[in-house]
């Protein structure tokens, strides 16, 4: 038998020289050079962090701190002056949970004794009763000096801008001088309330509401027609704040130093005339609005002018040469500062419940702006036709 003669067998490369091989130890793990980089980059990183958080922590606005007190921001002046005018900004609607930041800069400017005099400006259509009533307070005790921490009396320059209107007025009329831009429509002095009334639409579709009530006066709803005497309710409700409101105008533009302002009583009947000649009558606190021109003439504001103006007679109020002007900054939260989320007053939006009509709530609104503040999604306002 003969004996075959076995082939050789070869050894096998190491994997390490084969292209292949080498290709899939550098896709499933690092060099030591692609491990040097990637170390060096986690390092970086953890000190950029480190590095923004240290800047965020130091130079946050002081209204994050312990302190609660906004951050200053110069506006104009001698930027080395001791005594200041601080600048505050009421805007938008004045709706309870919407006024934090117009409050809190009142509170600054009120315990500051650096601020010498106070100029509020104001770009409002008005709002809620209460919420009015709360700026109108702070304001007042500010020129008093009766507010917390307060050391003295300080001098309050209202200068209106677009509209200071109804509850926007309402805040103004503590000022010791109003300023109006010649565009500004002001006055509105009136409150309404606004009831949603559903119930000829709920009768023919079948939709009804079933209340369990004690108290002649309680379940008033949108889904049945007002009775007499809740109209009644809600007409001596509304009688009490309009009363209140023109006491506040009377007091403001009437009862401080200088004498009376107002040209007319609130109630009196006026002759005016349209610029095509037609006389008509109106009143100071019919709730309708004037133009700066008219309010200036009826004794509403005291001069035509802006903010500039009003900056400069706040500082001769205060018996000043020179100033450092300054305005405040509105606050936000860490949380806001590093993934860009905004408070609900910092949009200035009102909710649901907010609009006039859906709620059952007393209002010192200028007509028309019954949905101010109200923000469309963005979602909405991107869409292509």
């Amino acid at each position: 038998m003969a004996h075959e003669e076995i082939p050789s067998v070869q050894p096998i490369q190491p994997a390490d020289d084969f292209p292949v091989a080498r290709r899939m130890r550098s896709a499933n793990g690092p060099s030591g050079f692609q491990a040097v980089v990637g170390w060096m980059l986690r390092v970086v990183l953890v000190l950029s962090l480190l590095a923004n958080a240290y800047f965020i922590f130091k130079y946050m606005p002081a209204s994050t701190a312990s302190s609660g007190k906004l951050t200053e921001r110069f506006h104009s002046g001698n930027a080395n002056a001791a005594s200041k005018i601080a600048i505050v900004r009421i805007e938008g609607t004045i709706v309870e949970g919407l006024i934090s930041f117009a409050s809190q800069q009142i509170k600054d400017a009120a315990r500051d004794d650096d601020v010498k005099a106070v100029v509020v400006v104001v770009n409002s259509p008005g709002g809620t009763v209460t919420a009015s009533d709360q700026l109108w307070k702070q304001i007042k005790d500010l020129r008093d000096g009766k507010s917390e921490r307060q050391s003295f009396k300080k001098p309050v320059v209202v200068s209106m801008e677009s509209v200071a209107a109804s509850g926007g007025y309402y805040i103004a009329a503590p000022a010791e001088r109003i300023f109006a831009q010649p565009t500004t429509v002001t006055g509105s002095i009136g409150v309404y309330a606004s009831f949603l009334d559903l119930h000829e639409f709920a009768q023919k579709y079948g939709v009804t509401m079933n209340t369990i009530k004690k108290g002649e006066l309680k379940g008033g709803s949108m889904f049945h027609a007002m009775k007499p005497e809740e109209r009644r309710e809600w007409e001596d409700l509304l009688e009490h704040t309009y009363q209140r409101f023109m006491a506040i105008v009377k007091e403001g533009r009437d009862g401080q130093k200088g004498g009376p302002r107002l040209k007319y009583g609130l109630r009196d009947e006026i002759q005016l005339k349209s610029r095509e000649g037609e006389t008509f009558v109106r009143r100071l606190a019919d709730g309708g609005v004037f133009n700066a021109d008219q309010a200036r003439d009826l004794g509403l504001v005291d001069q035509i002018g802006y903010l500039e103006d009003a900056i400069q007679e706040s500082k001769k109020l205060a018996g000043l040469t020179e100033a450092r002007v300054v305005s405040y900054d509105r606050p936000f939260t860490l949380l806001g500062a590093l993934i860009g989320i905004r408070h609900r007053e910092a949009d200035g939006a009102l909710h649901l419940n907010d609009i006039p009509g859906v709620t059952r709530r007393l209002w010192l609104l200028t007509p028309g702006y019954e949905l101010s503040g109200i923000k469309v999604p963005q979602q909405f306002m991107d869409r292509q036709p």
